[in-house]
């Protein structure tokens, strides 16, 4: 399965939207019935963090309370500790981890809600009061940083809007800077308002279902005239392409943060380049040179800007496991090519990424000394007869 592919529990839009109506609805059959159609999504496919501590803070709310406060305590404390856990691990994306003070300030999630989780694993269990309080409190902040959101996120048409939100902010930057008119620049910063206010309610979810998808096709990234793409074997990145795209990337990455926009940047670039196979042959490549060649220039360009080595302590803003991962079980030029460009960023993992690198420059060779072999397509009379006397013994 392509790595941009994405499976999800639900049949469609609608049944998503109605379950999210249903655990938040005011009458407690609906949520009780929103709780239920989550189970059932469970055992279907992963639901994400958010859905799954949704319904699990509804269903303890639904619960009956007869239980000894001691056993509810316990109960509603390994909830929010789980809650607490799972939202921020995802926000976990660099080699060097980072306190959870820091992840909930990234995201927004109030450090009381740390510190709670704190004194639930580490201290005192706090009173049933207090964890019921903050129960309610998590699931309003659900309902705000993902639910509304995610929402908001779901129409059909988004990629379409956002494509040509991006289209809109690429032809106005590039008509103000063939002519730095004030009309001109009164529509760059209208293209640029508008493309904020579109992205901005997207979750970031979205952001590697939809953005980054946009930002890959020809005209954006990796530009429709050929002579500005990278090229090989170098796949040095283009001054004029970094240039012209720079603000492009930080206008998106002051919206999700940049850990977020170039981590899907990475993963959407890797879906592209390396056709994964569950043999794990070496597969064909589907990209033009060119084409394929740019996008691994990006990866080049992304690590250098915003990914740290192990050890060091700067922490990183990006990862490279799922990179290496994907290449490593996807061998071809440009799973090759990629792996380089890690290695010529991080030379410590160059020296051990070395030798699957050379292996695969070797078994490619093997295959294109392969190809050009010529085949004869006739077979004399003494290899038949040997080739009968074979089948006879």
């Amino acid at each position: 399965m392509s790595r941009g592919t994405r499976l999800v529990a639900w049949t469609s839009t609608a049944e998503y939207v109605a379950v999210g109506e249903l655990l938040y609805s005011e009458s407690p059959q609906d949520r009780h019935r929103g709780v239920l159609a989550v189970k059932a999504w469970r055992a279907r496919a992963r639901v994400p963090a958010a859905v799954d501590a949704t319904a699990t803070l509804v269903e303890l709310q639904l619960s009956d309370s007869t239980q000894p406060v001691s056993q509810q305590r316990l109960t509603l404390s390994m909830a929010l500790i789980r809650f607490v856990n799972s939202i921020l691990d995802l926000e976990q994306r660099t080699t060097v981890a980072q306190s959870m003070a820091v992840l909930a300030r990234r995201i927004g999630m109030p450090a009381w809600f740390v510190e709670l989780r704190h004194a639930c694993t580490h201290e005192q269990v706090p009173s049933l009061r207090v964890l019921r309080a903050a129960h309610a409190h998590a699931l309003v902040w659900l309902d705000e940083h993902y639910w509304r959101r995610q929402t908001r996120a779901l129409p059909e048409d988004t990629r379409d809007r956002v494509r040509a939100a991006v289209a809109e902010y690429v032809r106005a930057r590039d008509t103000v800077k063939a002519a730095a008119t004030k009309r001109n620049a009164s529509e760059f910063d209208a293209a640029k308002a508008a493309l904020v206010a579109l992205t901005g309610v997207l979750h970031s979810d979205a952001v590697g279902a939809h953005v980054v998808r946009v930002l890959l096709e020809p005209g954006v990234l990796v530009p429709t005239d050929k002579r500005m793409r990278a090229k090989f074997p170098e796949c040095t990145m283009p001054s004029q392409l970094a240039r012209q795209s720079t603000s492009l990337l930080r206008l998106l990455a002051d919206v999700w943060g940049e850990s977020v926009l170039y981590d899907e940047l990475l993963s959407a670039i890797c879906s592209a380049l390396v056709p994964q196979s569950s043999e794990g042959g070496f597969e064909p490549a589907t990209l033009g040179p060119s084409h394929a060649a740019t996008l691994v220039a990006w990866v080049r360009w992304i690590l250098d800007k915003h990914y740290q080595p192990a050890g060091s302590d700067t922490p990183s803003n990006v990862s490279v496991d799922d990179l290496l991962e994907t290449c490593l079980r996807n061998p071809g030029y440009y799973s090759r090519a990629v792996l380089k460009a890690v290695s010529d960023v991080d030379p410590a993992l160059g020296r051990d990424l070395r030798p699957f690198v050379d292996y695969m420059g070797k078994a490619l060779a093997a295959l294109a000394a392969a190809d050009a072999r010529p085949v004869r397509s006739t077979v004399d009379a003494e290899e038949m007869r040997k080739e009968e006397e074979l089948m006879q013994t």
